[in-house]
């Protein structure tokens, strides 16, 4: 058997972000993408198929929506599946040759329009719950991908939105907290379940960051100096 082999002939990097799996018989299921490569990815999935299995894969890269076929080579239980792809047109080729060499994304002068592609921008872009992804990688996504719009949360830990402009926070609310005070409230998300629209709204700058994960971080940090005082 070479699958192990196989998997790594193509360069691979990891990548997050957003990808629909469906079938035969499938159930759609949202997860997420955690390293590609020009063949083939491995999706984090509590959910997985057996091995030969063939199913539809949807994600972005660079901004191009990408759907192929593809096969699942090896599965984890409750763990995630490699898979490997079976129809990459030249235009998700390109996107891909972009993001993991880092060249300059230059599409085939003849590409077709992705007939998915009024489908992949669709407002709801990211749908799911935070038994399968945490907050900070429901973030990341958001700004690996630069996108704008609402990440809307309802958990027994914080209820509201988080507002986004080209990938960067900027604005926060849950329950009667806005701004900083309501992102320090996403903190403690361990569960329920998220919703991201897509949208090109000019919300109102609540928050100024030029860094989410550092952001993020230092409200960590100030989280945890406050509780060490209460404590004294």
């Amino acid at each position: 058997m070479t699958h192990g082999k196989d998997r790594r002939e193509a360069k691979r990097i990891s990548y997050l972000c957003e990808v629909e799996c469906e079938g035969d018989g499938i159930a759609r299921t949202a997860t997420r993408i955690n390293d590609i490569s020009m063949t083939g990815a491995f999706i984090d999935s509590m959910t997985v198929y057996s091995p030969r299995t063939k199913i539809t894969l949807r994600f972005r890269v660079k901004d191009i929506p990408i759907e192929t076929a593809a096969e699942v080579r090896y599965s984890i239980p409750q763990i995630g599946m490699g898979v490997q792809f079976l129809d990459l047109k030249p235009r998700h080729m390109a996107a891909l040759e972009s993001l993991i060499e880092g060249k300059p994304l230059v599409l085939p002068p003849d590409s077709e329009p992705d007939p998915h592609t009024v489908q992949s921008n669709a407002p709801d872009l990211l749908r799911g719950n935070f038994a399968i992804v945490s907050m900070f990688d429901i973030i990341q996504m958001i700004e690996n991908n630069k996108l704008g719009g609402a990440l809307g949360v309802t958990s027994p830990a914080a209820n509201g939105e988080i507002l986004f402009d080209n990938g960067q926070i900027v604005g926060a609310q849950s329950r009667a907290a806005w701004g900083i005070d309501a992102l320090k409230s996403f903190l403690d998300v361990t569960e329920g379940s998220f919703e991201f629209r897509r949208a090109d709204a000019d919300y109102p700058r609540t928050i100024e960051a030029t860094s989410n994960m550092s952001l993020m971080l230092d409200l960590l940090r100030v989280k945890e100096e406050e509780a060490a005082m209460s404590e004294r």
